[in-house]
């Protein structure tokens, strides 16, 4: 599943035709300004990242003047986002609007029950998780049936019990009606507004867009893998990974783990922190890990700051572990590692794997727990 980027989203309201105000996308102080004037203070100046909370991380600002703009802009792009450890590189500069109330919608996809699940609160804003301990009372569920026809007056009953009226419910009923839609043809997870403001003059307006995209169904939208976020979402070692066919993933300890199977390299996961370490990646090379992919796992992993050891885990079924071998061999003198390195071989040629690795030197466990509290120890200075 993929987090895209508030003006990612937003796009796929206009598209869906959610009233929005009007908003430009830019990357410096000056095209800020030069949005700003074209829009009409005051304006919004918000990071474009892919976690929440910006509003109190100072990632939003409103800005009523040029200098306000420009400082802001200046302010927020030399910011890191602290939740993804990346630097902030695009804004949103949006249109002010006078608000006179803020309402929360959020929609997400139950797998188990193939149902979409629908939160409305008339009190949004930057404190809703509070809300939903504080006063749970405030907050409607209701569930939607896989299948089921939604219109806007699917939902006028409950948003006149809440206490809605007038054009402002009619309008927050056909939004609630069209986000339902989005969330079957757009293929989502998570479809969330918050807020969605009614204005002093009476209009309704989202004000924000944060949706979660289900990545297995990219092949049904070709112009997602165009999306900033596609890039602003991975490492340039998950990037690269990805073009190879590996499955990594970034954890941020200090083992280098390298799995032949996903469900491998999990429990593998789970032991380095049962035994006192921390896994520094998720990676995954899968079935056939020949000499090619052990080499670019490798090359990959110690690409990555933290790395104190590693530990390789094979368990070999359609997987030779002799070739698994000769890939660690390979990869060893051609990298010519500067921390332990650790393997575990378990499956299919797992003596001639065993016996080619002594050969160089490289002696390998059979079992897995004692090759993780090894690696573990590694870590730690104990090798």
């Amino acid at each position: 599943m993929g987090l895209i980027l508030e003006m990612e989203g937003k796009e796929l309201f206009r598209k869906y035709r959610i009233p929005l105000s009007n908003f430009r996308m830019v990357t410096s102080a000056e095209e800020a300004k030069q949005a700003a004037n074209e829009l009409g203070l005051p304006v919004a100046v918000k990071a474009q990242v892919l976690s929440g909370g910006r509003g109190k991380r100072g990632l939003i600002k409103i800005a009523r003047n040029e200098d306000e703009v420009i400082q802001h802009s200046i302010d927020i792009l030399s910011k890191t986002d602290e939740k993804s450890n990346k630097p902030v590189t695009h804004l949103l500069i949006e249109q002010g609007a006078d608000i006179d109330q803020e309402i929360f919608i959020s929609m997400i996809y139950d797998a188990h029950t193939l149902e979409t699940i629908i939160l409305f609160s008339l009190e949004g804003g930057v404190n809703i998780e509070e809300l939903a301990v504080e006063k749970p009372e405030a907050i409607e569920k209701v569930r939607i049936p896989f299948g089921a026809e939604v219109y806007g007056f699917t939902f006028m009953e409950m948003l006149s019990r809440r206490g809605m009226s007038g054009k402002a419910k009619i309008t927050t009923a056909n939004i609630m009606a069209t986000m339902v839609k989005m969330m079957r043809t757009e293929d989502l997870s998570l479809c969330e507004i918050n807020p969605l403001v009614i204005t002093t003059p009476g209009d309704v307006i989202a004000l924000d867009a944060r949706i979660i995209v289900d990545d297995n169904a990219v092949f049904k939208h070709p112009e997602r893998e165009e999306y900033l976020s596609q890039e602003l979402r991975y490492t340039d070692s998950e990037k690269e990974a990805t073009d190879a066919g590996l499955s990594y993933v970034n954890l941020g300890g200090e083992i280098g783990m390298l799995s032949v199977g996903a469900g491998l390299g999990m429990a593998t996961a789970d032991l380095i922190a049962e035994f006192g370490g921390s896994p520094l990646n998720f990676l995954d090379v899968g079935g056939g890990a020949g000499e090619e992919k052990v080499l670019k796992a490798l090359e990959i992993m110690t690409k990555d700051s933290g790395l104190k050891s590693i530990l390789i885990n094979a368990f070999g079924g359609i997987t030779r572990l002799d070739q698994v071998a000769e890939g660690i061999i390979s990869a060893s003198n051609k990298l010519n590692l500067e921390v332990p390195l650790v393997i575990r071989l378990m499956g299919t040629n797992q003596q001639e794997g065993i016996e080619l690795l002594e050969k160089a030197g490289l002696p390998a466990f059979t079992e897995m727990e004692p090759a993780i509290q090894k690696a573990v120890e590694a870590a730690k200075g104990g090798m």
